[in-house]
Parts: structure tokens; sequence; C-alpha cells
């Protein structure tokens, strides 16, 4: 028997409950009468320096994206984000099969590898011998989970060069040995796709993991993916030489980095660059094939640029002048850097910036000379990579393209990817053309990083229909494309791990805050759209924040200024914001999403059935692979107990209609007594074997009888405070039906770990796996009738504030002591509905606006504490105890 503190300890858990789900739970954006909860904002979450431009804070947040996207079996070791967890451990494992070229989740996988080939150099494919090639590791891509290679190679490459040219401001900014952290994940993450022989030779080279199609027809987190997941390999049959000298460039970048500090890791990486140059150029140089492994995604259009960047890094890590005599000289465009903008996709910009330091700073190589040699030019060509003929015309170039507002745009994937990649090159072009003095081009790159940052009138861009924010702040106003940045920052990137949604369209604000993500940028007239669905101006991408580092690094180093500061205690604990699942919210790491749908039988005999729509969400970073439901119903009105039960009924499983190749089946089983509470029964849907929470998939099942007895939901436990919708809503594939509810239970093998059962009882608390010293952030609520404002407490939940409602003496007689809902019986409901009116009096007191809100006669029947005038959570618990035998009476 539960003793009176436990009892006590339930009910006013589930008052907590009750309260946290009438303030908490988010809805679709267009539903009037709902309440719609929005995001703190940043201000009220972090220290900063208040500065509304501070380059030290965008260096400092911009880091964090990468932990964000960060893949492998090392993530909860290297990533500083709490909700980021290994994902994709099975790329250590991928089978040694031809890829069967299926991209849905049927296909087995494998490599684009022939079955000769693996054979043939398994030893090396394979060293431990089990069958399976590792390639796990490196980062995704984007919101997307696919590891790209071109985006990937030029990102970790621009990375360190950054760090390379502005080391003192990482160390000054205390800064180092994050960027430290995420160059080695990339760089040893090259070189275990590089497969080397004894002798040292490339034999093959991994430059994809992951197709394109099979990934992006999902929405989750990685950590619950299991998608097939293909290798893509470059050999000397295929060389493929843009991946191979990205790669390359990559890896002499970071010996330059690392060899005075780590000088055993530099020079494995010089090892590998060494080995992979000399593959280049003892193979045929071609371009990349697109359609094996990129496809539409990732189409290199040259290869010559990464050729004559690679040349430049391997002249500065070993000095050796032969790199250009392999034919860069030959290949050298003069013209290009203007052409478009430093990328992964033309790197010309970039190129020109080093071989005109490398010239500059090694007049006896004569480099222009040698260029004129090697084309058949004469001396009247070019005679400077500083001239306005190469690298000296890209800032005229680069004014052109500015908006009305100012913003460099060249296109609108990723307009701002682009702008601080000018950026990067204008301060380059000043710290070795100029002295590192500021000159019209520092002075340009300044002008455009402030308006990144939100110096700026952007015309907001949203629509009620996928975003909440839409017309929150007015139709335009500044806007920083700096997640995280400030109040006015971007909310809602492309980002399916961050978002912790289960469809893009969802318009719901996101989970997480994606720290320092560079979202794509405004549209050509000053427009943005703060929405997760647009995958065009609100992208994501480890390229796009590539130059984000740098610039910001190059900025400080000459706009610095004492008060421009690194934010303390960053980044804060992750609160799980929104729809999280802690504290008040009645659970510790998993809750539902659901919708009903009453079915009463129309010839009205009272028969019925009740179908229910879910999801399971969690935010465990590795949600379990046992999970289970329970839905609870009581069958007091059931003239034949539960024998007048008829329908216990599966009607959909998207999971194993999805993932049934993967194992993926939802079993359906019961009904079952449960013991605590008279009259309570409950079914139960088990996953064994597959991770359903944050999978997106919903489940629908048909409860009740078509003739026979009498059913009715609203005394049901699980019926609890659930959204009650249409049909319809079982197939919406936007606009999310769905709501939270804590009153369907989760169970981790059986182990309650989300929801509250019938008799009070909530998950056990459990200690988080990383924790920083914050309180959790103001809630701001709000409604069409009248503003809410919830305060949450900070980790440790105390009691709830008891609300007593008071009825005027002898106004009203009692009826039936207990009976809340006047049904004349007293039962569970009569508790729910007592919880109810205290927590959310606007909707279920005496004028709220619920039809089933509680009457003048309902709260004299409900004030059975006689300790206290008027109605509070004692008499709820006071009919708890009378229910489960603790008093006889009322």
């Amino acid at each position: 028997m539960m003793n009176h503190k436990k009892l006590t300890a339930a009910v006013l858990s589930i008052v907590t409950a009750a309260t946290s789900l009438c303030a908490a739970v988010p809805v679709n954006a267009a539903d009037s009468e709902a309440e719609q909860e929005f995001c703190p904002p940043i201000s009220e979450i972090v220290n900063d320096s208040g500065l509304d431009i501070d380059y030290a804070r965008a260096l400092q947040y911009s880091l964090y994206f990468y932990d964000a996207n960060m893949c492998g079996d090392t993530v909860e070791k290297e990533s500083r984000l709490s909700w980021r967890g290994d994902c994709h451990t099975y790329d250590a494992h991928v089978p040694m099969i031809e890829w069967d070229g299926l991209t849905n989740k049927t296909s087995k996988g494998g490599t684009n590898l022939s079955a000769s080939f693996m054979a043939k150099y398994k030893d090396v494919l394979d060293p431990d011998g089990d069958g399976t090639i590792d390639v796990a590791g490196g980062f995704h891509d984007a919101g997307d989970h696919v590891e790209f290679g071109m985006p990937e190679n030029y990102t970790a490459a621009t990375l360190g060069w950054g760090y390379y040219e502005y080391r003192d401001v990482y160390k000054k900014l205390k800064q180092d040995d994050h960027i430290e952290t995420i160059l080695r994940h990339f760089n040893d993450y090259l070189m275990k796709c590089t497969f080397l022989d004894e002798s040292g030779t490339v034999i093959a080279h991994c430059y994809q993991v992951g197709d394109g199609n099979i990934d992006h027809a999902i929405w989750n987190s990685p950590e619950v993916d299991s998608m097939p997941r293909p290798a893509f390999f470059l050999t000397a049959e295929k060389p493929q030489t843009d991946y191979v000298v990205s790669a390359c460039s990559s890896l002499a970048i970071n010996y330059l980095n690392f060899k005075d500090t780590d000088p055993d890791y530099a020079e494995k990486s010089l090892k590998y660059a060494k080995a992979l140059w000399k593959f280049a150029n003892d193979n045929p140089k071609e371009l990349s094939d697109n359609a094996d492994g990129p496809g539409q995604f990732y189409g290199s259009d040259h290869w010559e640029d990464d050729y004559c960047w690679a040349a430049a890094w391997m002249y500065m890590a070993t000095g050796d002048e032969k790199v250009f005599d392999d034919g860069a000289y030959k290949l050298f465009d003069y013209y290009a850097p203007s052409g478009w903008c430093y990328c992964w996709n033309d790197m010309w910009s970039g190129a020109a910036l080093m071989w005109a330091i490398i010239n500059q700073e090694h007049p006896e190589l004569d480099m222009v000379q040698k260029i004129r040699d090697a084309q058949g030019k004469n001396q009247y060509v070019f005679e400077d990579f500083w001239d306005d003929d190469c690298l000296g015309k890209c800032l005229g170039t680069w004014q052109k393209k500015e908006t009305k507002g100012g913003f460099a745009f060249l296109n609108q994937w990723g307009s701002c990817r682009y702008n601080t990649a000018m950026q990067m090159i204008c301060l380059l072009y000043d710290k070795y053309h100029n002295d590192g003095k500021p000159s019209e081009w520092s002075e340009w790159a300044k002008k455009q990083m402030d308006y990144v940052l939100g110096k700026n009138d952007i015309t907001y861009k949203e629509e009620p229909k996928y975003a909440v924010l839409a017309g929150k702040n007015g139709t335009h106003g500044p806007r920083a494309f700096v997640v995280g940045y400030n109040d006015t920052a971007v909310k809602n990137p492309h980002h399916r791990a961050a978002s912790g949604l289960l469809m893009a369209e969802d318009p719901r604000e996101q989970r997480h805050i994606l720290w320092g993500a560079l979202a794509g940028g405004p549209d050509g007239s000053d427009g943005h759209d703060d929405a997760t669905k647009d995958w065009t101006e609100n992208e994501v991408t480890i390229d796009y924040n590539a130059c984000l580092p740098a610039a910001s690094a190059g900025l400080y180093a000459v706009y610095g200024t004492e008060d421009m500061a690194i934010t303390p205690d960053f980044p804060p604990a992750d609160e799980k914001r929104v729809y999280g699942s802690g504290g008040e919210g009645g659970g510790t790491g998993y809750w539902v999403e659901a919708v009903a749908v009453d079915k009463p039988n129309l010839n009205g005999d009272g028969s019925g059935t009740t179908q229910i729509s879910f999801k399971v969400l969690s935010g465990e970073s590795n949600p379990s692979k046992k999970t289970s439901i329970r839905y609870f119903f009581n069958i007091k009105e059931m003239a034949k107990g539960i024998d007048g039960l008829g329908e216990v009924r599966e009607l959909y499983d998207q999971s194993s209609t999805e993932d049934g190749e993967v194992g993926a089946d939802g079993v359906l089983t019961g009904p079952f007594k449960y013991d605590k509470v008279p009259d309570t029964y409950y079914i139960e849907v088990t996953w064994d074997g597959y991770v359903i929470a944050n999978s997106g998939k919903k489940y629908q099942f048909d409860l009740g009888m078509y003739y026979g007895d009498v059913w009715d939901p609203s005394n049901d436990w699980s019926y609890t405070d659930i959204k009650v919708g249409k049909s319809e809503d079982f197939f919406a594939v936007d606009d999310p039906p769905e709501q939270r509810t804590d009153y369907i239970c989760v169970y981790d093998d059986g182990v309650l770990v989300g929801g509250i059962e019938p008799d009070g009882t909530k998950p056990a608390e459990k200690e988080p796996a990383k924790t920083t010293t914050t309180t959790k952030p103001v809630v701001t609520t709000t409604t069409t009738t009248k503003a809410v404002t919830v305060t949450s407490t900070s980790t440790t939940t105390a009691a709830p504030k008891v609300t007593t409602t008071v009825s005027e003496e002898n106004e009203v007689k009692v009826t039936k002591a207990g009976d809340a809902n006047c049904d004349g019986q007293v039962d569970m409901s009569d508790i729910v509905l007592i919880m109810q009116s205290l927590a959310n009096p606007d909707k279920y007191g005496i004028k709220g606006s619920d039809k089933n809100h509680i009457s003048d006669q309902g709260q004299a029947n409900a004030d059975v504490d006689k300790s206290s005038k008027g109605v509070t959570s004692n008499d709820a618990l006071r009919i708890q105890e009378f229910l489960l035998g603790k008093v006889k009476s009322l």
C-alpha cells in the first residue's frame, strides 16, 4: 500500500504535470484555441558581452556547430553539446559487398568497389579480418547525415587555414583547444579513409558515406538512424583527382598546425598528405564522377583549382618547389579568382591568395614567370597575383553584388556562406598585402559581417503554417544569421538533430539551440524565412560555416575592442526546450505525442471505439531499442466489465510498413489489469530491437467495442487532456496534429521512463550525463484570450504552489461528496477534473472554455477536505485515498 507521503507526492506530481501541460504543450500555430509556447530570448539564458557586434562571440559560437555535426563513436567524448551522442557507429562495419544501388531502406549497403578489387586488397581494406570496412567518424554534411567528400574536405582545410592564419586570436580568446578538437576529428577521419599498403601507396580512399536519396527521405536525429549507408571509394582505376587533392590540402595544413605542439601527430598527417599527393600525380588527373556518390547534391565542376590549392599547401608543408612543377604552373588560371567566390566548388580565390603569399615571401621562385613559360604567355599577361587581373579584381566584383541593404549576395544557396568567404579573402588580402592594416578591403568585410550579425533590416517571410514565429516580431526588422548569437538570431535552422521535431514541416520552435550555425542567409531582396522546412534560406552545412570562424577571428584581430569577449559558462545547459521531457513535464527522458478520434456507434446504443494515433519522442541522445507504451483505460461504465471489450486492433504501424526489412514491428498486446487503481486496464505496444523514439513513425490503434456494451473514454486515464481530432488527422503529413500527453506512458524494457501512471507514479529522476551551471529559462506562453507567463525553477523541481478556489459558503449544497464531474459516481475522472480546474482555470474552472469544465455543483462536491475551505489539491488527495481504501468515507 502507498503511504501518505508517497500518495501526496503522487497527487502533487499529477497536479504539477497538469500545470505543465497547460502551459507547455506546443501545437499548430494556426490552432486559434490552443496555447503556444515560445522559447525564451537568448539574453535570458547566456551572459554574453551585451554588444550588438562582437567578433569574439561570433568566433566562439561558430565552432559549436561542428560539435552538433560530429559523427562516429567518439561523439559523446568529443562533442561539447550534451544532446549529441555517438551515431552511425555501424559505419565501422560496411559490408564488403557490391552496393546494389537501391536508394531506399531495402538496400543492403556495401561499397562501389568491385568484388574482385575487395578480394585482392582485403588485407588493406579489412585489416582485422571481420569482413567489413571501417569508415566511421567525420562530420555530417548538413541537417542531413550523409558525409559528402568535397564539402567535407573543403571544410576541414578551411577551418585549418583559419587557425593557421589567426592562431594568436584563437589562443587569446581561449578557443584553441576547441578548434584543435574539431581539426583532429576531421583529419583523423581523412586518414582513416585513406587505405595505404605496406609501402605507403594509396590503394583506396573513401570519399563518401551514405546516399543522399536514402538519407533525405527521413527526418530524425542521427543517433537513431538505421538506414543503409553505402561507402564510395576512389582507386587508381578511377582516381577522381579533386577528392584526392582536397583531402591532401587539409592534411598538409593539419601538419602545419600541429608540428610544434604534437610533432608525431603532425608527421602522421604529412605522411598521408604526401601519399595522396603522389597518388594524384601518379595517376591520370580527372574530374570526379559525380554520378558515383554525390549525384545531384554536390556535383564538382573542375579539379584544376583544387590541385593548385593543394600544391600551395604542399609547398608550405614541405618547402619542395617540385610540387608546382608537377603541373600546377600550367594549370593556374590567373583570371579565375574574381569569377565566383572561394567555396568547395571554386577554390580559385583561395588558391590565388596562397600563391600570392608564397610568391611574395619567396621571390626566388619567380612563380609569375614560370606560369607564363608553362602556358606560353608573354610578360604583358599579368604582373603579379595581387593585381587587378588576378586577386585584386575580387573586391570590386563582389561590391557590385550588394543588395539595397548592403549585403553581398552571390547566390540563393547559402548566401551567407559566400558572403563570409568573401570576408575571409578580403581580410587575408590586407594581412599580407597591406602590412596587416585595414584598407577598404577590411572595411568592406566588416560591413558585411555586421550585416550577418544583425545590423540589417530583414523582411520576415515566415508563414503561420510552417513557423510559430510568423508575425511575432512584425513584418521586418533586424535578424542575426548566426544561430544563438542574440535575441534576433535565426531560431529554426534546417537541421534534424537540433530541431527535435519529427518532420521539417512542423511549425514549432526547435528543441535545441544549434549554437553558431550560419543559416543559409537572406535572399537578393534582404528577405529571409526562418522556418525549419526552408532548406534554401535556412539550410546549415559544414561548408556554410567554414569561413565564419576565420572571418570573425580576422575582424577581431583588426577591429577587436576590450568590450568584445567570449561568453562564460558556455554553452548553457540544454533544457530540452519547448516540449522537452524533464522536470515538470512528467517524465525524465521519453514522452508521447498523440491525437484521438472518437467513433461512437451511430445507432446510439452507447457502444463505440476510440482511435489513437501517436509518436514516441525522447530527450535521450541514444534512445532505447526496447521501448513500449501503455494506454490506460477505465471499464467502470461497461456492464460486462473487461469482457465487454471487443476491439483491440492495430490500424497502422508506420515502423513496420517502412522499416519492416530491418526488423521494425510494433506489437500490440492486452488488455492487462492495472492493479493499483480500481477498474483500470491498459493495452501495450512494444518495439523490440528497433528505436521507435524520435523516428517520426506513427502507430495507430482502435480500442472499444462496436456493439454489446457501453464505451465512454472520458474516464480513461490516458484520454486525459488528449487532443481530440478528426479522422483526417491520422493521415496528416504536415502541420502535425499530435500533441504531447503525459498520460500515455513510455517504458524502457519494462521500466517507466516517461509519463504518469494512473496512481501517480512517474519515472525515477536520473542524473544528466553532462551538466553545466545554469537555471532553466523563463517560458512565455500566449493564448488567444489571455497571456500567461510561467517561470521555471532551476534544475530541482519544487512542490507546486497550491491554488485554492473558494465558493460562497452555503451557496450550493453537496449532492454527492467527491463527485466533481456530477456524473453520480466518484472515480478517477473526478480527480482529473479537480487537477484540471486548478491547473488551468481558464479552460476547466467555473467559467472555463471547455464544455466539461467544473461547475458550481461540481466544485461544491469536490470540496471534501475539511481542513481548508474551497477546492485544493488536498481534495484530489482525499478522493484518491478514498478510492484506494485509505479512508472509508468522504
